[in-house]
């Protein structure tokens, strides 16, 4: 994309010994008891990453010529656990990269300790687990026997550099309160969703590759701009002694802030298992990145001699770490040994340098305490500097403001920095802060002990902004020719409501780019999602496009570029602000939302393989290209596959089906991924395609997913057969209807719009209700 700046001044900062970053392809070793799962996320990691998953088990046979229940009644357990030792250490020793290793702790001993311990200098060594009572039920162990097993597991923590908690993934979810029957084929999704995804992105948290992999995908995506480069971002506090006691389910604290800090104030039994379940569970429910930050003084615990509660502490943060949380609150007013320890072991997550300034004599801002704090913080090695000065009477924001202004001349690259006042009521409104603000939730009960965040939450703070113009109303819009009964209106209206904006959506015709430019020359235009005909037709009517809009050749989102500079943050920055604009930006996000919609549903024995996955589209517009370029993104041979679909020319990796009665082509595999791009309705006059899927192209062994991206109507023939062909036993055949994939497509426009995170359980429910009440009294309960 010409004429854009990419990047973030990533702030490499100064060079300090780190001991937990690894090569990039470096082998990953899985360990754990047995019924942990290091199998199945063995086989997701495995498929993920593109490399050879290998088992303990195998190499012993291989060794000894026998299993190792054999050689254990051969030559009894002293002589097979120091076989074991020797094996293990062979088997590392030779795979030391880009291999997926599953060990077993079936004799988890001196010896095997060393040998894994000594690896974990050089390579990453994740102990799996999962919750004690989901174990039993797996196992069918007696307590006693469990209980020993447990005990001997938690000893992996003694020489493991990652801890991944396995949390129970019951996916498929159960259907919607109050969704239609109708909306059955939605219901039909493959095993372990949230888990496959919440372990891939804790691989991403290993390697460092998650930012990189979310600006590709797109530049302007939340994912893709950490939050402390973004502004009026929010940190929701959230204490593990409220965690504990929670009644709620977390999930319904939806899109509560752009970052989660998990703060340890309390010690309970267990703790570490606790710990671990609360981060998976913040993971899972609300899908944001997290702080982890030891309180130094934790509630109901006596005041400990430095020497133990730095002990204590640092085990307690290394806990945070070998979890993979994304940033670490480290309060530098702590002895100077726990730092720099601390520091040395941060891995890949970014360390916030704290200083909580109390009592009523704090210093002013214009001091120059606070300037050689950030320098001090700096120096060590901080990504980002939080001070936080008690406030006892009204704030003096001009002075804040002359600090900050010291801080932004300091020569790049330097921390980010995070500033801001605070009371015994919380911190004082409105936020000061451009990013990374304190906040609470109206569903949480207040704390005694949260100064910080107090009564601010993040939807009445961004109310707060709009009321002082900070931040300014815009109107969004669907266009096309066919966009009356679209559900997408109802989603993004209930989302701005949900966020306190005040901003418009509305479903427009519009049939050509003069009536499009009409719109997007307004002021107050926030964005559009184009549908048929403008996708093509606009694209030599925008400033810059995507990679992705550019490889499939339609554009289906358009933003206005309002930022002050090329970079691409600075335009990100502008959403949320009116203003005339000259320059707009075209993406292609339909393929990222069939994309998703595939992870979610494929099962692991489904995944794409570039040689040997066939992939089945119905159908020849736009759509069909975007469906064609999630495949490629998914895994198929992207190089070979782009060149020939951007050139046109035939080739052996896209084959033509001219018919329906034509049979499966010799020399493809039968199909895993089918999906429908044919409208629901007529285009140019023409009636629509009644398309039922031939039965011979629905031989694949191991079934697969069936996509129908048309939702009006919802019922379309081919659901109707692929029900039918599920209800005559053809079970692993994985359905996903038209109103799924606009949903997501929805979400997705809302964070490119906003900048925000999609309040997603909410949207849903929202495009279900929208088209239960729409579309639904209409819909054909049966068709021949």
């Amino acid at each position: 994309m010409r004429g854009l700046q990419y990047g973030i001044a990533q702030s490499e900062t100064p060079t300090k010994t780190n001991v937990r970053l690894f090569p990039p392809d470096a082998s990953i070793v899985l360990v754990g008891c047995r019924g942990a799962g290091k199998r199945t996320l063995g086989f997701i990691a495995a498929r993920y990453l593109g490399r050879r998953l290998l088992t303990e088990d195998y190499y012993f046979e291989n060794s000894t010529g026998c299993n190792r229940t054999t050689f254990l009644q051969k030559y009894g357990r002293d002589t097979f656990n120091s076989q074991m030792a020797v094996v293990l250490a062979q088997t590392l020793d030779a795979n030391r990269q880009s291999c997926v290793i599953e060990c077993s702790s079936a004799a988890l001993t001196q010896d095997t300790r060393a040998v894994l311990s000594a690896y974990a200098e050089t390579n990453p060594v994740i102990y799996i687990h999962r919750d004690k009572e989901d174990l039993y039920k797996l196992l069918e162990l007696p307590v006693t026997d469990a209980e020993r097993l447990l005990m001997a597991d938690q000893k992996h923590r003694e020489f493991c550099n990652f801890e991944y908690f396995n949390l129970l993934d019951t996916s498929p979810d159960p259907q919607i309160e109050g969704e239609s029957p109708l909306r059955s084929a939605s219901a039909h999704s493959a095993r372990l969703i949230h888990a496959k995804q919440e372990f891939i992105n804790f691989l991403d948290h290993i390697s460092g590759q998650a930012l990189a992999r979310s600006w590709v995908q797109n530049p302007f995506s939340v994912k893709a701009i950490p939050p402390e480069h973004r502004l009026y971002t929010f940190v929701l506090n959230l204490r593990l002694s409220t965690l504990i006691n929670l009644e709620r389910d977390l999930a319904q604290l939806e899109a509560p802030a752009e970052v989660v800090e998990l703060i340890i104030d309390t010690w309970p039994d267990n703790m570490f298992d606790l710990i671990a379940t609360q981060v998976a569970l913040i993971r899972r429910k609300l899908d944001i990145p997290i702080i982890y930050h030891v309180e130094e003084n934790p509630r109901e615990e006596r005041r400990r001699p430095l020497e133990e509660r730095d002990a204590a502490d640092f085990e307690l943060m290394m806990h945070g770490l070998r979890l993979g949380a994304d940033y670490l609150c480290l309060d530098l007013e702590r002895s100077e040994h726990l730092v720099h320890k601390v520091l040395s072991m941060r891995g890949r997550t970014k360390i916030i340098g704290n200083y909580v300034f109390k009592g009523f004599m704090t210093p002013r801002w214009d001091e120059d305490v606070y300037v050689q704090r950030y320098q001090h913080a700096q120096d060590l090695g901080c990504h980002i500097v939080r001070i936080a000065r008690f406030c006892a009477g009204n704030r003096d924001d001009a002075q804040r403001q002359k600090f900050m202004d010291k801080i932004m001349a300091l020569p790049e690259p330097k921390p980010h920095i995070v500033a801001y006042d605070y009371s015994v009521f919380g911190m004082v409104s409105p936020p000061q802060g451009l990013s990374l603000n304190p906040s609470g939730h109206e569903f949480l009960e207040k704390s005694s002990r949260e100064q910080m965040a107090g009564v601010t939450t993040a939807r009445g703070s961004i109310r707060a902004f709009f009321r002082r113009g900070w931040l300014q109303p815009l109107n969004f819009y669907v266009v096309g020719a066919n966009v009356y009964y679209s559900a997408s209106p109802s989603m993004h209206r209930a989302a701005y409501e949900h966020y306190m904006m005040p901003h418009t959506f509305e479903a427009k015709r519009c049939t050509t780019v003069e009536e499009l430019d009409r719109l997007r020359r307004d002021p107050n235009f926030g964005g559009a999602s184009l549908t048929a005909p403008l996708r093509t037709g606009i694209m030599g009517h925008l400033d810059h496009l995507s990679f992705h809009a550019t490889a499939i050749g339609a554009v289906n989102t358009v933003l206005p570029l309002r930022g002050k500079t090329s970079s691409i943050l600075d335009h990100a920055n502008a959403r949320n602000q009116s203003g005339v604009t000259e320059k707009f930006y075209g993406d292609n996000t339909d393929w990222n939302s069939i994309a998703t919609c595939l992870r979610r549903a494929i099962s692991p024995r489904n995944s794409v393989q570039p040689s040997r996955t066939t992939g089945l589209i119905i159908g020849a517009g736009g759509m069909a290209r975007a469906a064609i370029y999630a495949l490629i993104k998914l895994g198929s041979n992207a190089e070979k596959v782009a060149a020939h679909f951007n050139s046109g020319e035939e080739g052996r990796i896209c084959r033509v089906i001219e018919s329906a009665n034509d049979p499966w082509p010799e020399g493809y595999q039968q199909p895993t991924i089918l999906l429908s791009c044919i409208p629901s309705y007529g285009i140019d006059d023409k009636p629509s395609v009644d398309f039922r899927m031939p039965t011979q192209w629905l031989r694949s062994p191991t079934g697969g997913v069936v996509i129908e991206l048309a939702y009006e109507p919802l019922i379309t023939p081919l659901i109707v057969q692929m029900r039918k062909f599920r209800e005559d036993g053809n079970t692993s055949w994985v359905l996903i209807d038209g109103l799924e994939v606009v949903g997501d497509m929805a979400m997705e426009a809302f964070e490119l719009y906003t900048g925000r995170n999609a309040p997603r359980r909410l949207m849903r429910r929202v495009c279900d209700e929208t088209w239960t009440r729409q579309c639904a009294p209409f819909q054909p309960q049966r068709l021949p």
